[in-house]
Formats: structure tokens, C-alpha cells, sequence
């Protein structure tokens, strides 16, 4: 069938309400391609896609298919099965909620929905919390504003991994075109008990959960001593955030009024990622004015966590690699037992091995998204358990949840600068302390966008030459391995590249699962901070000029 005669299929549906199509008839030619040259599938993050009609898109037909799909996987799960829904303040998040929570609800699967906006952090402590047999929050997370997602979550609090996700996958296909989907009113399935709302009591207990998570006691007894400004970036981490301070004596928390209440077109911050030094201005501007020592910035779902601090030439980014380090440094110190457990993924800094080393820790690889990291935790105690972290601005170091928690590192980030300060330093004098120590670290990303069906095709063109012709040398040395994660490794396969060089030098290279995106991860060392600049240059240039053959 092609896309016409596929348009035209849901056009003549009588499943699809009038509104639906109007906005199928709406769409340009090439907006409808776009719409039905796919089916929107789970990446390292669930589901994730621009809202509007179509098999490609983010709409309330693909969420009731999908959570029936899903009900059917707890029920095999599970002979009382349940689960937990949250979501966000993006578009559409609060009726995608209710969809799905009617269906799954409606279907056998005793239902918790949050009965307001919620994290994906709080979401993973809640399915813990309640024993569920599994989650889902609504969220994109930090993609741009004319997105939405559908993460599925697995009873112990983390993301489904590859093959269960499969199986929900498996069971969707053999259910999509089903016409009769039992999806019950709300008020019904609330009396009949089997819905119910859920919000204060859960968040509370999850709040006290941060405030424990606290190690160090001379910490709070300074905590006025520091002056912070937060942005939740129009999202959802405000209650949290201020929770936390409140309970902690974090009498100086400043937040920037205007990103402080959820707005889904996040009018301050269009591509609302920490990651980006360009959503700080606002809050760089209050810092300013408030002689702030520290800038936190968590993304709309509140799993990632962006941090600045006040430097002799104003404020400067701490990024997702140097962070985890600082973490792993700190948390390695603070406990009485040598040893421990650091996960982290395959892209991230091979600083933390040093570190870990230093401590006689170890450090375990994962493959790239936080479900894998939430697995590993499952097999460590919470004596063993140090930290899960990812370069891309996402920690744990509690075993409350599975999931990233923006909140948790938020409280950690506090507590280590507090440390710091009690010595009369800042975290960025921390960051230099580690370089002495273990020498200079650098790590960076190259990012191609690809969008649509010519994009996909572009990026399997470009892996599978990166395949065929691998970078054999850089100016450091020769490559010393090679490891193609399709392959090679007893992790689960997944399309991802990696090459090792003389000198502690490295290159990853995957396509993103949340983004139309190519993402190529360097990482360089040196024994000074110009060498190890020198080193990832060589390395990225290394890498366009191979790009520049394709």
C-alpha cells in the first residue's frame, strides 16, 4: 500500500473522529510522507515523535493501540497486574495520560494515574513505591516543543530493555487494526475502583527519599550559606526542586519566575536541553543579581541536569562528563568502605575508570539509555551501588529509582558544593583537582540531523561505511580495537561503533533513538589541558575528514 492509499485508509476509518481528520487533510505533501513513510517504533527512550495524524506521529490512536498492547504484556507479567502512569507538561501529555490510563484501566491492569503534572523520576520511584507490575510516563523529555513520547517502564522502576519492548511491539502488531478497543469513562473506572488517583502522598514519600540521599551532615547544617538559581525550563521540577530546599534550610534558592510554570511551548527556552549553554541566559542574568554561587537547570521532564558556576569570568558550564566524574570522585570519598560500583555507558568519560581505580572501585559499561544502567543496578546492593551516570547530563546515585533523576543529582550537586565551599572552594576548583590528580580529560560530540525518510536512509549509508573503511590512525597512533556493538560484545546488540587508540584516545559513533540524529562521541586525554585540547582536535578532525569521503 503506498502513503496515498494509506491516507486515504484512515480518511475512510470510521475508528478516526472528524478533528483527526481535518488535520490529515491539512498536511502538505510532503508533510504526509513524512506522516506514513514509518511507524513510530521504541528507541533508548520509548516513544518518541512530532504530534499530529499519521503512523510516524506522536496521537491519541497510536497511545490507545500501544497501552493496549501493553496491557495485554502486564497481564502475561503479572495475574494482578498494575501500573502507574505520569506525565509531563508538553502538548497533549495530560489527555495522552488519560488514554492511556482508560485503556490499560478498562482492559484487566489496576491503574494509578498522577493527578497532576509529574517526573519521569518520580514516575520510576512510584512504580517502585506501589509494587506496580509496571509504568509509563508521558514526556519527550527535552526535544522541542512540537514533540511528544510514551516510556514504558518494567516493575522494578527502569525502561524496558530490547526485548521486552519487543514483545509489547510483537502484540501492537497483531492488535493495531482492531477496531473495538474497551476504553471505559474515567469517572466509571474510578468508582469501580479500578482507577485510581494518585499525587501528594507518593510525592511526599519521594521527597523524603532526596532529602535522605544527603550524606554528609556538615552539608545541611551550612546549606544557607550557598546561594542557587534553578530553572525547571517551563517543565515540571519546580515542586521537587523547592520540596527539597525547603526541607533541606536552602534558604538561597532563587528561581527564574518566568520558566518557573509549566508551559509547553517553552517560550524561554525552545530547545529546552541543560545540556545547552543558550537556556542558562535567564537564569545567568538572576545569578548576577543575586551573587549566586551556583546555576541548576533541569529539562521538562526533570531526568536531566544542567549545572553552572560562578568562575573569576563569570559562570561556566560543568558538562555531563565532568559532573559524573566530580560524583563518582565525591561519592567514592564520603564512604567508610573502599570499593564500589560506578555504571556508565560506553560513551561516556574514561576518566571515571581512573577514579574508581584510585578508590579500588570498578566501573561497568553499558550500552547507550538509562534502562541499561537501571538494570545493572538490580544485581548491586546499596552498599555496592556508587552511581549511574551518562555524559549526557543524566545521574542517579540513589537506589530509589531506575530511572535518571535531575532531582536526586540536583540535591548531590548542592551537597558537593557545599563541601567544596567548607574547604573555601567552588566545583570548579574541584574540576581542577581532579586533573591534577588524574590528568586532562576531553570529550565533545559531533551531531548530524538527518530528518525524514532521506535521513534515515543517510545514516545506515554511513554506518555501514564506517563498517567497511574504519578509521585506522589518528595523530596520536594507530587504533588499538575496534568494537561494533552489533557484534562483538555480550551486551545486547545495538548499532553502535567504537574505536581505541594510542594514548587513551577514543571515537563512538551511533544514531540517536529518540532524535533524527547521527551522533559521533569523542574522547581525548593529554598530560596537559592544551594537550588534550590538541588531541580531540586531531581526533574530530580526523573524523570530518573521513565524514568528507563518504
Amino acid at each position: 500500500m503506498d502513503i496515498k492509499e494509506k491516507v486515504q485508509a484512515q480518511l475512510e476509518d470510521p475508528r478516526y473522529d472528524e478533528e483527526y481528520k481535518a488535520q490529515l487533510r491539512a498536511l502538505s505533501e510532503e508533510e504526509l510522507r513524512d506522516s506514513f513513510y514509518r511507524e513510530l517504533t521504541f528507541g533508548t527512550a520509548g516513544l518518541r515523535g512530532k504530534l499530529g495524524p499519521g503512523p510516524n506521529r506522536m496521537n491519541k490512536y497510536l497511545v490507545q493501540s500501544i497501552s493496549y498492547a501493553y496491557a495485554l504484556y502486564l497481564k502475561e507479567q503479572a495475574e494482578e497486574a498494575s501500573a502507574v502512569i505520569a506525565y509531563d507538561s508538553r502538548n497533549s501529555s495530560p489527555e495522552f495520560a488519560e488514554e492511556a490510563a482508560r485503556t490499560l484501566a478498562s482492559n484487566g491492569v489496576k491503574t494509578y494515574l498522577f493527578d497532576q503534572y509529574s517526573s519521569t523520576p518520580e514516575l520510576s520511584f512510584a512504580v517502585r513505591y506501589l509494587e506496580a507490575t509496571g509504568g509509563i510516563v508521558i514526556t519527550a523529555s527535552h526535544n522541542p516543543p512540537e514533540y511528544n513520547g510514551y516510556k514504558v517502564y518494567h516493575h522494578s522502576g527502569r525502561q524496558l530493555l530490547q526485548e521486552e519492548a519487543g514483545a509489547i511491539l510483537a502484540l501492537y502488531e497483531e492488535n493495531k487494526d482492531k477496531a473495538d478497543i474497551p476504553s471505559r469513562p474515567k469517572e466509571e473506572l474510578i468508582e469501580e475502583g479500578l482507577l485510581e488517583m494518585i499525587g501528594d502522598k507518593v510525592l511526599g514519600a519521594y521527597d523524603g527519599v532526596i532529602l535522605a540521599s544527603v550524606r554528609n551532615p556538615h552539608c545541611r547544617g551550612m546549606a544557607s550559606q550557598l546561594r542557587v538559581v534553578y530553572t525547571p525550563l517551563h517543565g515540571v521540577g519546580w515542586r521537587a526542586m523547592q520540596s527539597f530546599a525547603q526541607n533541606f534550610g536552602l534558604t538561597k534558592l532563587y528561581p527564574v519566575a518566568s520558566q518557573l510554570e509549566p508551559d509547553a511551548s517553552f517560550p524561554e527556552a525552545k530547545g529546552p536541553n541543560p545540556e545547552n549553554p543558550e537556556v542558562f541566559a535567564k537564569a545567568i542574568e538572576l545569578a548576577e543579581e543575586k551573587g549566586a554561587d551556583l546555576i541548576l537547570a533541569t529539562d521538562p521532564d526533570v531526568d536531566r541536569i544542567g549545572a553552572m558556576v560562578r568562575g573569576e569570568d563569570g559562570f561556566e558550564m560543568i558538562d555531563g562528563n565532568q559532573m559524573g566524574a566530580l560524583m563518582a570522585e565525591y561519592l567514592f570519598s564520603q564512604r567508610q568502605e573502599r570499593g564500589g560500583v560506578v555504571i556508565t555507558s560506553v560513551v561516556s568519560t574514561s576518566l571515571v575508570d581512573v577514579i574508581a581505580q584510585r578508590y579500588r572501585g570498578s566501573v561497568r559499561r553499558t550500552l547507550t539509555g538509562f534502562k541499561y544502567i537501571g538494570d545493572a543496578m538490580d544485581s548491586l546492593s546499596e552498599e555496592e551501588f556508587v552511581l549511574g551516570f551518562e555524559e549526557s547530563y543524566g545521574y542517579l546515585s540513589g537506589l530509589h529509582a531506575r530511572d535518571k533523576d535531575a532531582i536526586n543529582a540536583a540535591a548531590l550537586i548542592i551537597e558537593m558544593a557545599l563541601s567544596a565551599l567548607s574547604q573555601g572552594k567552588s566545583l570548579l576548583d574541584k574540576k581542577e583537582e581532579l586533573a591534577d590528580r588524574y590528568g586532562f580529560y576531553k570529550e565533545g560530540q559531533i551531531v548530524l540531523t538527518l530528518e525524514g525518510e532521506e535521513g534515515a536512509e543517510r545514516i545506515r549509508t554511513i554506518m555501514q561505511n564506517f563498517r567497511d573503511k574504519p578509521l585506522d590512525r589518528v595523530k596520536s597512533g594507530r587504533r588499538t580495537a575496534q568494537i561494533d556493538y552489533l557484534e562483538d560484545t555480550p551486551l545486547p546488540k545495538e548499532d553502535v561503533i567504537k574505536w581505541s587508540f594510542k594514548g587513551d584516545q577514543w571515537i563512538a559513533v551511533r544514531p540517536s533513538g529518540t532524535e533524527p540524529k547521527l551522533k559521533i562521541y569523542i574522547g581525548a586525554r593529554g598530560n596537559s589541558e592544551a594537550d588534550a585540547q590538541a588531541n580531540y582536535r586531531d581526533l574530530e578532525k580526523s573524523m570530518k575528514e573521513l565524514m568528507d569521503r563518504e
